[in-house]
């Protein structure tokens, strides 16, 4: 499973890399313009200059968080908020035509888990709900997170519905799939693995605010 979880992490963060390359160009462009318009007395130099500089300094971060991702770690207490934020600062680097609501509980504690496993999972759920809107003219994807009792939520709704009956096969991997050929067929699985080494749970639920969707829950994190 450790092969299978490395192979879709690379499949999964390879798609959003190219996001990111892709979201480079606009920057770019727009500083090897400069040339020309140092010779318009009336152009605004430095604010093109500053917001140029600003994307391209955003957006380097982003990849350098893709290909160079934290070393994984001990279960320990992790902010819910950062991997919400880096995954969806991913999927508005992609452009995509489904739009993406983000809501966040201000006063959600820190959950037990691995940054980096709740990172990949959330990814590749993204891209899971994506693919299955792609179709539509209009789309939207909602992230949102929030804490009850001893356990923090983070839910991304928007997925197509699934039957009752094939409900159970979303995180199991086909006999004879091989994922070599297709690393993103297995994200499901891989996600719900990744989330249980963090001690957490991943699950589908047809009946949530914005469409269906996956739950992921995670136990706060108990000091001491």
């Amino acid at each position: 499973m450790a092969l299978l979880v490395a192979i879709n992490r690379a499949a999964v963060f390879g798609v959003a890399a190219r996001w990111v390359l892709h979201d480079l160009r606009s920057p770019a462009q727009s500083l090897t313009l400069m040339a020309d318009l140092v010779a318009d007395p009336s152009a605004d130099l430095e604010g093109t200059l500053r917001e140029a500089c600003g994307h391209l300094a955003r957006s380097l971060d982003l990849l350098s968080r893709v290909l160079h991702p934290p070393a994984p770690v001990d279960v320990g207490p992790i902010s819910i908020r950062e991997p919400i934020a880096f995954v969806a600062d991913l999927q508005r680097a992609g452009r995509s035509s489904a739009r993406l609501e983000v809501t966040v509980d201000p006063a959600i504690p820190a959950a037990t888990g691995v940054q980096r496993h709740v990172e990949h999972a959330l990814l590749a759920l993204v891209l899971d709900t994506m693919d299955a809107l792609r179709d539509r003219e209009t789309a939207t994807i909602r992230i949102s997170a929030g804490h009850e009792r001893d356990r923090a939520e983070i839910v991304v709704a928007g997925a197509a519905e699934v039957a009752p009956e094939e409900q159970a096969r979303l995180f199991e991997i086909p006999p004879g799939f091989d994922p070599a050929q297709q690393p993103l067929g297995v994200s499901l699985p891989v996600a719900r693995e990744v989330i249980r080494l963090c001690g957490g749970t991943l699950t589908y639920a047809s009946r949530l605010e914005g469409g269906s969707g996956y739950v992921v829950s995670l136990p706060l994190w108990q000091q001491g």
